[in-house]
């Protein structure tokens, strides 16, 4: 690769990095309660009080975030993470994308496409350090090698995939699942190498065997019934996720990416001679749309929650946009050509039409990157006055702490403290609402009694016959 081109990638990927680093600039936290929770888990796991179950089943990400928890503050250092693993997929895709077309400059675009797909609260994105963003770049690896390896009987790719097939049933399993309808139909255009190799195939065996144990193990369902659960567990209705919306199309993906992904598809199908390589990025949108209208329709989702098909199918888009592109400035350039034969008129018309292009298509791609809809804006769960208040806390033996249960979700992770309940996933949020909604000091204390809290910390006074121990924006009251 030549300099300046490094260079262009470099400059691109600190883009990708400062793009989704943005929201952060004011903010030093984690921003969504997933965050916060997978931060606690992983604390948990290194000090062995780890809880399994449903939790269980993101295991591998949290054993990153232990090794991680050696050599930063995950609390304080957090906000770095998406920015630093968007970048990270970026560079994959760009890989993967150089590799599959042999152009520099559709990569290249893939990248920066691959940026502009947005982030809400409600299917999170690239703002946030999930195992579902974790997964991204290894989704984009597993298809590739697994395609890669069928196009060209490449044992090596094909095991390099189901590796990482295999790590993902303990990552972030249902970003394995979602892939099984259209890999399945692309694997069955290459039956006569299924027939001949169908015991190397046998290995993929191991996907559902292990996944079906792994179940079994975190949920302490008796394996003879684990697979018939694991079958109605894998039917999502709307009831699934704490969010119930009728998600927008645009509210992932903008609509010039749209329309440049729908030039890429016609132009692989009128114009590549090497067309069917790229029929497994074909398949992946065309499954994830009638997963998407198959839920519209009956309210159930197979395999894979609504919300996440949504933003399984705008990962899948990029490549194709940036294909789009290419197609688009190679058509204009044909049509430079018909207009004159002079070949510095033709250099100078194709420059300023590229970069007018370019400009143009750039901006279409990014003005909308930060609109969501105001139900799905960024929420901030601490501020720095909390910070501080629960590092204060976390010089007292461990004991448990009533506080409201937005601050709570971080209460854990900060000072090493039990909340009486958090937003979600924690304790009894109900209690803590009573809490603070009564003025009565007795119904106070019979709620401290019940859950055994040693300390309250609150954003007001509270005139009851606790001990003041902490005064600076918020107040912290010992319980005897």
């Amino acid at each position: 690769m030549q300099k300046y081109k490094k260079i262009l990638l470099a400059l691109t990927l600190i883009f990708v990095f400062l793009i989704v680093y943005s929201p952060h600039q004011d903010y030093k936290f984690p921003y969504h309660v997933d965050e916060w929770h997978h931060i606690t888990e992983a604390i948990k796991l290194k000090q062995g009080q780890y809880a399994g179950g449903i939790t269980g089943y993101r295991i591998g990400f949290h054993i990153l975030l232990v090794a991680l928890s050696y050599f930063i503050d995950l609390v304080l250092s957090y906000q770095f993470l998406p920015a630093i693993w968007a970048a990270i997929s970026a560079l994959v895709l760009f890989h993967i994308t150089n590799k599959l077309t042999k152009n520099y400059w559709i990569a290249l675009f893939a990248a920066i496409f691959f940026a502009s797909i947005k982030s809400n609260v409600n299917f999170t994105g690239l703002w946030f350090f999930t195992p579902l963003t974790f997964a991204i770049p290894l989704i984009y690896l597993s298809i590739y090698f697994f395609t890669q390896g069928l196009e060209k009987e490449n044992k090596k790719y094909i095991i390099a995939s189901l590796a990482i097939m295999l790590s993902l049933i303990f990552i972030h399993s249902i970003s394995l699942l979602f892939a099984i309808p259209f890999l399945t139909i692309y694997a069955l255009t290459k039956h006569q190498y299924l027939k001949k190799e169908w015991k190397f195939f046998s290995l993929f065996l191991l996907i559902p065997i292990l996944g079906l144990l792994f179940y079994s193990f975190m949920t302490s369902i008796p394996l003879s019934n684990a697979f018939s659960r694991l079958l109605s567990a894998l039917k999502f209705r709307k009831e699934w996720g704490v969010f119930i919306w009728n998600n927008s199309f645009l509210e992932l993906y903008s609509f010039i990416g749209y329309a440049l992904a729908i030039i890429g598809t016609v132009g692989i199908l009128a114009f590549e001679k090497s067309r069917k390589k790229y029929l497994p990025y074909i398949l992946w949108p065309i499954a994830m749309l009638i997963s998407i209208y198959i839920y519209k329709q009956t309210g159930t989702s197979y395999l894979t929650p609504y919300q996440r098909n949504l933003y399984y199918f705008a990962i899948s888009l990029p490549l194709l946009s940036a294909l789009g592109l290419h197609y688009t400035l190679n058509s204009i350039k044909t049509q430079i050509k018909k207009l004159t034969e002079n070949e510095n008129k033709i250099k100078l018309i194709k420059k300023t039409t590229f970069i007018v292009l370019l400009i143009i298509v750039f901006i279409l791609t990014f003005q909308s990157y930060y609109e969501t809809p105001e139900p799905l804006k960024l929420y901030r769960v601490i501020e720095q006055n909390d910070y501080e208040a629960m590092m204060f806390l976390s010089n007292y033996p461990q004991s448990t702490v009533m506080a409201h249960f937005t601050p709570s979700t971080a209460i854990y992770p900060v000072s090493g403290h039990k909340p009486v309940g958090t937003i979600v996933f924690y304790g009894n949020r109900g209690d803590t609402e009573k809490f603070f909604e009564s003025s009565d000091c007795k119904t106070k204390q019979e709620i401290l009694n019940k859950h055994n809290a040693s300390f309250v910390l609150s954003s007001f006074p509270i005139n009851c016959s606790w001990e003041l121990i902490y005064e600076k924006e918020n107040y912290i009251y010992k319980i005897k």
